[in-house]
């Protein structure tokens, strides 16, 4: 790469002797000198170099094309507000207005190592780059004023004098700001239309770097996902489905860590998938506890919005995040089916995270949400099977005992007596009084059978139908009913018998394990749809995935295509909900 004279490059030489002939016959090199170094930036990025290297590239180009000690070139930042839909990490939940940032994306000579790739620094009146961004214009500043200003520590290590920032418009809005230093006293009075000029064409460059980068995330993005698909598609377990997720976001959007949580129905969370940093409090498939209140899971349980950490170390509870080395993270909120399913948190140890995080985990949020719905559909389509088979044998297994244990046994001793009363020889008393005794022995057997029957198919349903059903529930209930069923003709064999199943049970919970003085049913069919409610106020804490009962009736009312949830906070009384759709003349479609 050939190198512009630094004397010229500067303006020294250009700027000698009377008159503006020098100046003149300079101005054809240093315009060959821009269009070199910007078709050098350009074959960057016909390349395919990433933007870290464009940026990079220009801030290079533009010291040894004006002959400076210092460059760098950087990006503008909206933070603190965070973007449409995000929420602020603090206590009260509310977005500050954004605050005007710069990072710096590429930097070249002494100031490297001062002002190094990612360093962020806020704009504040009086910086000659807030004058550039505001004006649209370069602006110069040098002297006493550049030493008093935010970079003053780094002006007197390094000696620089005199400044010259200009914006950068790419995509059609100011992007960045470029800026040159130098420890002469100031600069020739050309450099702003010089560095004018090549920003312009630098900022088409830039845009066209962006541009590339986004269709390359676009197409990485859609691999993941198909990559995600055929892990759903082949039958693979939620567990193998979350860890390959976290995967390729810690591959796209984290530098240090990328976990997926799970926020349950009873308000606590659970970590499913990790990838990168660890420490003592990540325990995969074990409660996610111990984060700290203005964190990403609060905010995103407490929101359901994206939230953001810029640092670790200005929160309280942030200290097991800073000893895994993570400085700032990101966390997006994941909907399945209506519902905030979990989030998915990348993290950096590099500092801030780019402000575009979120924008650009929009997308991914929402494919992998329709893949964790599938893969979880599958496996709780595949549990309820199993469970419906293990309950059809289970009840199987207790008729036969009833039957073996109670009805048997009692026909086989009615039996024995009969015989014993037709034997002369072996009667003790009256045989009046023996045919009498099993007489009365064989109708208790007739109503041990009659309630075995009735656990199978209760009668009353075949009979009367599902009002008078759910009125004799009620009567014969220990703990108060109140009723209200707002149901009319007959609806189809299956629904009635799934909430009379529902009913039935939930009574029988009130009495054993609610501790409840009432309990409440409502029915009410209407628009297709049949809706069921039965309310206790006992003490709560029932939990579907802590009981067959629970499960069992769920398993039933979501294979009649409805839906049945549990509401039970602890001390509150327990709440079923489940609707069952039917015909408007009440029969349930096929």
């Amino acid at each position: 790469m050939s190198t512009p004279d630094a004397g010229t490059g500067a303006g020294g030489s250009a700027d000698a002797g009377p008159g503006g002939d020098q100046r003149n016959e300079a101005r054809p090199r240093q315009l060959a000198d821009e269009q070199a170094a910007l078709r050098r930036v350009a074959t960057l990025v016909a390349a395919g170099a990433p933007p870290a290297e464009v940026f990079g590239a220009v801030a290079d180009e533009l010291g040894r094309l004006i002959g400076v000690e210092a460059t760098f070139v950087s990006r503008v930042d909206l933070l603190g507000g965070g973007p449409p839909g995000a929420a602020a990490a603090d206590p009260s939940g509310e977005r500050a207005e954004p605050e005007e940032y710069v990072t710096v994306v590429g930097s070249h000579g002494r100031i490297s190592d001062e002002v190094p790739v990612g360093f962020r620094i806020k704009l504040t009146a009086g910086m000659v780059m807030t004058t550039a961004l505001r004006t649209g214009r370069p602006a110069r500043i040098n002297g006493e004023r550049l030493a008093n200003g935010p970079f003053g520590p780094i002006v007197g290590r390094l000696g620089l004098r005199a400044s010259v920032a200009t914006p950068i418009v790419a995509g059609g809005r100011y992007w960045g700001v470029m800026l040159a230093a130098t420890s002469r006293e100031d600069f020739p009075s050309d450099t702003e239309s010089r560095m004018e000029d090549f920003t312009e064409l630098a900022g088409m460059a830039i845009a066209n770097a962006e541009a590339e980068e986004r269709l390359r995330e676009l197409a990485d993005t859609q691999a993941s996902m198909r990559r995600l698909a055929m892990l759903v598609a082949r039958g693979e377990p939620p567990e193998a489905v979350f860890a390959a997720v976290t995967r390729e976001a810690l591959r796209y959007f984290g530098s240090g860590t990328a976990r997926m949580i799970r926020f349950e129905l009873d308000g606590t969370a659970t970590l499913v998938a990790n990838e990168g940093t660890t420490g003592p409090h990540v325990r995969v498939g074990e409660r996610w506890e111990g984060y700290p209140p203005t964190g990403l899971t609060a905010v995103v349980l407490r929101t359901g919005r994206a939230a953001r950490v810029e640092d670790y170390r200005d929160i309280p509870g942030g200290e097991p995040y800073l000893a895994e080395g993570l400085r700032s993270a990101v966390g997006m909120p994941v909907h399945v089916q209506g519902r905030l399913w979990g989030m998915i948190a990348v993290g950096s140890g590099q500092g801030p995270l780019p402000p575009d995080t979120e924008q650009r985990m929009t997308e991914f949020t929402e494919l992998v949400a329709t893949a964790v719905a599938n893969a979880q559909s599958r496996a709780e389509l595949m549990s309820s099977r199993a469970r419906i088979v293990a309950a059809s044998d289970e009840a199987r297994r207790r008729i036969e005992r009833d039957l073996h244990d109670g009805a048997q046994q009692r026909l086989v001793a009615l039996a024995l007596r009969l015989r014993m009363a037709a034997d002369p020889s072996a009667q003790r008393g009256d045989p009046r009084t023996e045919m009498a005794d099993a007489a009365a022995e064989l109708m208790g057997v007739v109503d041990d059978l009659r309630e075995i029957s009735r656990g199978i198919h209760p009668a009353i349903l075949s009979t009367a139908g599902l009002r008078p059903a759910l009125r004799a529930l009620g009567r014969r209930s220990a703990v108060p009913v109140e009723l209200d069923v707002q149901v009319h003709g007959r609806l189809s064999e299956p629904v009635e018998v799934g909430v009379y199943y529902v009913v039935s049970e939930m009574l029988a919970n009130a009495e054993k394990h609610a501790r409840a003085s009432v309990v409440e049913v409502g029915a009410a069919a209407s628009g297709g749809r049949l809706r069921v409610r039965v309310h206790d106020n006992g003490v709560g804490g029932a939990d579907p995935l802590r009981g067959s009962g629970l499960r069992g009736l769920q398993d039933r009312i979501e294979a009649l295509g409805g839906t049945f949830s549990v509401h039970s906070p602890a001390g509150d009384g327990t709440t079923v909900t489940c609707e069952l759709p039917i015909t408007a003349d009440g029969v349930s479609p096929d």
